[in-house]
């Protein structure tokens, strides 16, 4: 059976790669062929660019902090879009549109959307090719999207949104807000599912891992994933690295830049970026800092010691890490900045139990996955 897949797999963040590769290898090993929908919208492209295009004051700073690290930057971004070509074999240019897609006249016999935040309606790369709407006849679910912290209900064009999800066979999400606002806007049940990263052991991770990494230093280390580096987390960061003789390795130049991480003594930006760097600082790290839903999964399946810093103007509906957490009797886990302490890096976690609880989630994945394929064969025949 031929199986489309539309996610986000060109953006330059780990998370959203790695997802759509555990997903395609799920369902390779199933033996279906698989392939990604090669889709990135213009405003999707627009948001990796080295320098910010869309011009106010607040993105001129940026840019102006940028510029002593341009080649860092543009060569950590040349690094992302290197691994996306070689791994999902990507030989044709992106598709921008939904027409395009539609043009090329795909012959399958069953969509997938998902996963990650592609139904967050509120991101500026969303576009209605995520809800499969240059489609009319193909066998549709999702797999474990995300809406964010965004109630798609109050969103000016649900209606229009409403239509194409009703035209889906079967419908899950990855969070509970978000299977609530989808059942609330379609009427119909959501599957709660886990992401597709949970779907691989360790060891089917480290596989992945396609070159190992060379580090400057041979001190252990922190391995401070985020999206958001903010002076307090960095400066409490800085103060346990310091205090225990620990590096503290970023991998995000663009960051490492407009936040100014160069002026934090223990803090190391690492030459090299995207999930080939990703899997290996999990792998080789001695702890996890992290604001990341990825990062706190990958923190997860390494079985490492770590700790996710919650923002304090962290919106009350964004509950993407929390409901895992919550699932796994973690949320000891999930704390404000001044909680952070070598202390609650070092609390033990009984990966025995989690390993368990996150078995359990995979065969409820795995069947949601197997009844669709058949469903979807049956519509074949």
């Amino acid at each position: 059976m031929k199986i489309g897949i539309i996610t986000f797999h060109a953006s330059y963040n780990c998370g959203s790669i790695l997802q759509c590769i555990a997903l395609k290898h799920v369902l390779e090993d199933k033996g279906e062929q698989v392939k990604i929908i090669n889709f990135s919208s213009k405003e999707q492209q627009k948001l990796y660019s080295v320098l910010y295009k869309k011009i106010n004051l607040k993105n001129i700073v940026k840019n102006i902090l940028c510029l002593p690290g341009y080649g860092k930057i543009k060569d950590h971004y040349s690094q992302y879009e290197k691994y996306i070509q070689e791994v999902f074999d990507i030989q044709e240019d992106f598709l921008e549109t939904s027409q395009e897609i539609k043009d090329k006249e795909y012959k399958f016999d069953m969509l997938i959307a998902g996963g990650d935040q592609i139904w967050n309606v509120n991101c500026d790369d969303f576009d209605t090719a995520y809800f499969l709407d240059f489609d009319q006849n193909t066998y549709k679910i999702s797999y474990a999207p995300s809406l964010g912290a965004t109630d798609i209900n109050e969103s000016p064009n649900a209606s229009e949104y409403k239509i194409l999800l009703n035209k889906f066979n079967d419908l899950s999400c990855r969070e509970v807000n978000g299977a609530k606002w989808l059942e609330k806007l379609t009427g119909k049940r959501i599957k709660l599912i886990a992401d597709p990263t949970l779907l691989l052991l360790m060891d089917e991770w480290k596989k992945e891992i396609k070159k190992p990494l060379k580090l400057s230093f041979k001190e252990k280390f922190i391995f401070y994933y985020a999206f958001s580096y903010s002076p307090e987390n960095n400066e409490r960061i800085q103060q346990i690295a310091e205090q225990n003789n620990l590096k503290v390795v970023v991998i995000d130049a663009k960051q490492w830049y407009i936040k100014g991480l160069g002026k934090y003594r223990n803090f190391v930006l690492c030459k090299e970026t995207g999930p080939n760097a990703f899997l290996n600082l999990m792998n080789l790290s001695e702890y996890v800092v992290t604001t990341s839903f990825h990062g706190t999964i990958f923190s997860l399946v390494f079985h490492k010691k770590f700790v996710y810093i919650n923002g304090k103007n962290h919106k009350s509906t964004d509950d993407r890490t929390s409901f895992l957490l919550e699932q796994l009797e973690l949320m000891n886990k999930y704390i404000y900045v001044e909680d952070v302490s070598a202390d609650k890096l070092n609390e033990e976690i009984n990966y025995d139990d989690i390993d368990h609880k996150i078995e359990q989630m995979k065969i409820k994945a795995n069947k949601y996955i197997d009844e669709n394929i058949s469903k979807a064969k049956e519509e074949m025949k």
